[in-house]
């Protein structure tokens, strides 16, 4: 039994080690609960993932071969993230068993297994034993995805913050030096923000801000970026976008802020009105070269009472 409990811990941390015959699967299966030292070869390669997609790969690559599994799905609140080979539900020639996670006191949802036939009782025993293996690493991911979201979006907007932006802007210079497409970007400054703030009060200040979030990001295809910096000023990356996309993008917004006016309590209505700057990528130049003209095609919009400016 040695043996067998040798080859399935390296079926667990070598994903192209020994594979075990499916003639030997019963006895292993049998004394697998009790094992601890799988649970920490498990533990290992689990802590490795960064996010629950790449975990449930992992632990679908390490069982295929040992039990009747074609896929796995997992459901928490109003979300469900499934492997590439998850079935449908109650597809022919599946038999889903569903497992409840918890880590503690805390509810992680549910596991949803999809096997090819029902499952023996030592079976769904070591089942119900991986999953109680993976809730700690599970629960890791979850909190290590909240952190990540939260230290890159702005709380108020839920639009990606200055920290994202700097990431991307270096991104896109990097792929427009390597693959010559050039695209855009733009700069929004809100003007009368601070008269509005002080007329009306910050919570009404908020509003307009998160309003004029919604209208940029309706105007924005799902391969463009929105961010705001701070204050009253936002920004878009337009992937593969030229001068005159990002134009019609700046017009179609301005059109639509009119169209959607900040409704106070008291029946008045707060139009936003916004400046903005525009710049393409260019060659020979690095991502704050192009900022900086975008920034200051901002400025002279501002300066000359215009929409835009490039």
């Amino acid at each position: 039994m040695a043996a067998y409990r040798t080859a399935v811990l390296d079926l667990f941390s070598d994903p192209h080690g020994y594979r075990l015959p499916l003639s030997t699967v019963p006895q292993v299966l049998a004394h697998l609960p009790e094992d601890a030292g799988l649970a920490h070869e498990l533990m290992l390669v689990a802590q490795r993932c960064m996010d629950p997609l790449s975990l449930l790969n992992e632990l679908l690559d390490r069982v295929r071969d040992l039990l009747p599994v074609s896929g796995f799905a997992w459901r928490q609140d109003h979300e469900e993230i499934r492997t590439a080979e998850f079935p449908e539900v109650g597809s022919a020639g599946t038999s889903p068993q569903v497992i409840d996670l918890c880590q503690g006191d805390v509810r992680l949802g549910r596991l949803i297994v999809a096997a090819s036939r029902s499952m023996e009782s030592a079976e769904l025993d070591w089942l119900n034993h991986l999953a109680s293996t993976i809730a700690y690493p599970l629960r890791n991911t979850c909190l290590y995805q909240r952190a990540l979201l939260e230290a890159q979006q702005d709380p108020l907007t839920c639009l990606k913050n200055r920290r994202a932006f700097d990431s991307e802007l270096a991104r896109e210079q990097a792929r427009f030096v390597r693959y010559g497409i050039k695209s855009s970007l733009v700069i929004f400054d809100l003007n009368g923000f601070k008269a509005i703030n002080d007329t009306w009060g910050h919570d009404i200040g908020d509003r307009l801000l998160s309003l004029f979030a919604t209208g940029l990001q309706q105007m924005l295809r799902e391969t463009d970026h929105a961010y705001r910096f701070g204050g009253d000023e936002f920004a878009a990356i337009l992937p593969a976008t030229n001068l005159y996309g990002a134009k019609k993008m700046a017009n179609r917004l301005t059109e639509w802020l009119a169209a959607h006016p900040l409704v106070l309590p008291s029946g008045e209505q707060v139009l936003i009105r916004t400046s903005c700057g525009m710049a393409e990528t260019s060659s020979n130049e690095q991502e704050q070269d192009w900022f900086r003209r975008a920034d200051q095609a901002l400025y002279q919009a501002k300066r000359g009472k215009k929409l835009l400016a490039v």
